[in-house]
Order: C-alpha cells, then sequence, then structure tokens
C-alpha cells in the first residue's frame, strides 16, 4: 500500500536590537510576552549590551544586525520585499509550545529559532497587514499536564490567536484538544505520529508528513540504495523508544517491510530516556540484520551511537526517522561513532532550495537550519498567510481559511517554499483503512548520509549529486 500522500560587533548590535524591537513589535520576545514595543526596545538595547552581540541560548532574539538589515529592506533572495516596514495596531499573537527545559531541550531550543526567525522575517516586510507577529513562548517541560496547562494559560491569560507545537507527539495530541475546545488554530509543523490526525478535530492542522510516509520513504531508499551500492536489503532490525512515535515506527515498518521484500528479524523497544543500552545493543549485534531502522529522541539517539561503539556493532545501514538524529546537536556530540548514518531530513543544507534563508539564519544562530527549524519557519509562514487572507484573528474564521489554503511555490508577498515540497494544502485522506484530517497531502522528505561530519543528501536520486557510502564507516577505532 502506498501512502496517499549569530552577531558581531557590540556597538552595532546595541542600536539594532533597539530598532528592530520597535520595528518587531516584540518578535520572539519572552515567555508571557507582556510590554508595550518601547519597553521591549528598551529591554533589546540593555539585553543586547550585555551580551555583547552574542544570541543566547534560548533563541530570544532573532539578531539585531540581520533584523535592521532586513528592516532597511534587505529582505533576501529568499523573499520577495513588500516595501512596508511601519506596524501598526495590536500583534497576532502565536504561541509557540514547546519542550524548552528537560531532556529534549535542544530540540525545543532548536525549532525556536526557526520561529523566531520567520516573526522577524515577516515583521521586517510589513507584518501581516501591518501588524505585528508576536511569538510567546510555552515550556512544556516534556511532560503532558504542562503542556495542558501551558496551552490554557497562553489562550486564556497571554490570548494568543494561534498554537504552533509541539513536537512530540503526545504533547501535541493534547495541545490540539485544548486549541478545539477554545477554537483556536494549531498547527504542528513537527509531530508526524499518524494517529494524531485521526481525531477530526476541526482547528488542528498538520504541515509535515505523516509517520507513515516517513516510513515508507526508508523503506523506498532501503530499496533503491541497491541501484549505487550493489547490496540488496533483505533483513531488518528496528530500534525504537516506547513513545507513540517509536510505536507507530514498528507499526508502520511492520506494514511496509513484506512490500518492499524484507524480513523484521529483531524489533526492540526500550524506555525513553535510557541510562544504558548495552543490553539492546548486544541484542541487535547478534541478530545481524542488513540495516537498522531507529526512532529516538537525541539523548538517546547519542547514546545509541556511543554504546555501538563501545560494542563494536557496526550494522552496514543505519537508518533514523529524523527525530533526534537530525537534530544540531547530534553529529558534535558523536563525532568519530556516526559516520554514515542516514537519516530522514525534512531539510538540508545541500538542497538548492533555501539557501538564502539559510545563509541569514546561520550569520544569527551560529547553525545551519535543519529539518525542524525549516520546518517551524514554514508554519509561521502558513499562518501568517492565513491571517492575511481571513482579515482577522478570529480563530473560527482563521481555521476556515486554513481548510481552503492552497499555496505553491511560494508565500504570497514572502519566501520560496523552502522544504522538499513545492505545495501546501490540508486535506482529508485514508491511510491503512483509517480517515486522517487536515494533512498536508503534499508534504514529503529525502534522505541523507553524514559524511565528513555532515548531513549531505543522497536521496532521492535526483535531488542529490552525492553518492552513498555503503557500507557505513561510523569512525576509525
Amino acid at each position: 500500500m502506498k501512502h496517499p500522500i549569530i552577531l558581531k560587533r557590540r556597538t552595532l548590535a546595541i542600536a539594532a536590537a533597539a530598532l528592530a524591537a520597535i520595528l518587531l513589535a516584540g518578535c520572539a520576545g519572552p515567555a508571557g510576552g507582556g510590554g508595550t514595543t518601547g519597553e521591549r526596545a528598551a529591554d533589546a538595547a540593555g539585553a543586547a549590551e550585555q551580551r555583547s552581540g552574542v544570541e543566547g541560548e534560548s533563541g530570544q532574539t532573532a539578531g539585531a544586525e540581520s533584523a535592521v538589515g532586513q528592516a532597511a529592506g534587505a529582505t533576501g533572495a529568499g523573499m520577495k520585499p513588500s516595501g512596508r516596514t511601519a506596524l501598526t495596531g495590536e500583534p497576532i499573537r502565536i504561541g509557540a509550545i514547546y519542550a524548552l527545559s528537560g531532556s529534549n531541550a535542544a530540540i525545543g531550543t532548536n525549532i525556536l529559532r526557526g520561529i523566531d526567525f520567520a516573526a522577524e522575517d515577516i515583521n521586517a516586510a510589513g507584518g501581516v497587514d501591518g501588524r505585528p507577529i508576536e511569538i510567546i513562548r510555552g515550556d512544556t517541560q516534556g511532560d503532558e499536564e504542562v503542556a495542558r496547562a501551558v496551552a490554557k494559560r497562553l489562550i486564556t491569560e497571554e490570548q494568543v490567536h494561534a498554537i504552533v507545537g509541539c513536537h512530540q507527539s503526545t504533547l501535541t495530541e493534547i495541545v490540539a484538544e485544548v486549541c478545539e475546545e477554545y477554537h483556536i488554530p494549531m498547527i504542528t509543523a513537527i509531530s508526524t505520529v499518524d494517529s494524531i490526525s485521526t481525531h477530526h478535530n476541526e482547528y488542528f492542522f498538520r504541515l509535515c508528513p505523516m509517520n507513515s510516509l516517513y516510513l515508507e520513504n526508508m523503506f523506498m531508499y532501503m530499496k533503491e540504495q541497491a541501484e549505487q551500492t550493489g547490496k540488496e536489503v533483505k533483513t531488518i532490525a528496528v530500534f525504537a523508544d516506547n513513545s507513540m512515535i517509536g510505536q507507530e515506527a514498528i507499526r508502520c515498518a511492520r506494514i511496509y517491510a513484506p512490500q518492499y521484500g524484507m524480513e523484521i528479524v529483531k524489533e526492540i523497544q526500550y524506555g525513553q530516556g535510557a541510562a544504558d543500552l548495552t543490553d539492546e545493543i548486544l541484542e541487535l549485534k547478534a541478530a545481524g540484520a542488513d540495516a537498522v531502522l531507529a526512532e529516538s529522541y537525541v539523548s538517546d539517539a547519542s547514546l545509541l551511537m556511543r554504546t555501538m561503539y563501545e560494542q563494536n556493532y557496526r550494522p552496514p545501514i543505519l537508518i533514523a526517522k529524523a527525530n533526534g538524529f537530525a537534530d544540531p546537536s547530534f553529529i558534535p556530540a558523536t563525532r568519530g561513532m556516526s559516520e554514515g548514518v542516514t537519516s530522514v531530513v525534512e531539510w538540508n543544507p545541500d538542497m538548492t532550495k533555501g539557501q538564502e534563508i539559510n545563509r541569514r539564519f546561520k550569520e544569527i544562530f551560529g547553525v545551519d537550519m535543519n529539518g525542524h527549524s525549516a520546518e517551524s519557519y514554514t508554519a509561521v509562514w502558513t499562518f501568517k498567510t492565513a491571517f492575511e487572507q481571513a482579515g482577522t484573528e478570529d480563530g473560527e474564521t482563521v481555521k476556515d481559511v486554513l481548510t481552503k489554503i492552497d499555496i505553491r511555490e511560494s508565500f504570497p508577498d514572502g519566501p520560496e517554499i523552502i522544504l522538499p515540497y513545492d505545495r501546501i494544502k490540508f486535506e482529508d485522506h485514508v491511510f491503512d483503512g483509517v480517515r486522517h484530517y487536515h494533512n498536508n497531502i503534499y508534504a514529503s522528505v529525502a534522505i541523507a548520509q553524514i559524511q565528513d561530519g555532515e548531513y549531505k543528501t543522497v536521496w532521492p536520486f535526483e535531488y542529490s549529486n552525492q553518492r552513498i557510502e555503503y557500507p557505513a564507516g561510523y569512525g576509525n577505532r
């Protein structure tokens, strides 16, 4: 069954932060998001002086030097200059709900970079019909009840008009319920578990592909890589945590393995946040599969690679469903142990799309965009488009617009769609006998391999000039 579907000079940073805060009207403000535009300007200038122009790990500013350049009209090759800079009226408040503390904080912080950057770009180009976008943060701490409470606080106290979040699908499902109750439109840019789109929540929309599509693309890669390597994959092992997304990875693997002529010889499900994976790695080693399909958050993904190194386990192919393996902290944490690992990528710096946007992003944050930050950037632009087409911040009206929105190639008066597809349209569809609602049916992914310490796109072959390295080397012993 085929799936249907950073900153350089102190003096410049001080002046720039004040100007950017005035022009951006609080874009990427602290959690709670209060304060007038003038207060934010003073706060931003003081904060920039304290930081001497270096952006903090929280991602709460989006780069004063870049902001000034954009506010002066330097919108970059990836955007269409709008000629508008003055922002008036009350801000459009978008809640951003992610784990910003705890074991998954690195992922949440990275996602917020994309969100902050999008809001800065939008505000520098004139906002939403002249109204600024303001980002209000909410820290789930990776906890279900905290996520529910944060969503309610952002809606009832902070008066957000929309929400983007979360990256943990279990929490996304909970926040979606809260948004449904209060009639607040929500877009998840990251959460892939299939089941979260089966509840017919009218106010919930998924930008990213479903988990099952990720998994099928992984099987397609394992099948087609033989065209280059000459090595067929006949047996696979599945390594996943006990979260919703891990369970679904196993379920989908069971669906696709026989369709692609492969046999699952080992399934390992471990406790998320494990302190030790030695026993699990020894089981994988004993199974001797041609390929290992892995699904882990970043701390577990790093532990997996360290334990594989310790146990001298080197499967010819290790293919991951993005997640922790795609986090910017993964390669530095596993250098010398992860060479040759492949992963699904929602976006990659060597892709032809989004090059100018990524250049500006890297100047500010010191790292390239990855799939998560590119997707969250795209989600904020999607909301910007929906608010403008709705002509109001009313939740029901914006929801109705999202159900009909059809964005092709680029956003109106904005950048191209930087992800590896050219259309955003939310529709209902059926997969494996189950109806899903409001998924972006045109979303798709690519496969990249760690070569010379960075991810390089290797599949689909028509989007890559890079050859697959087989077998994976992992690192010199």
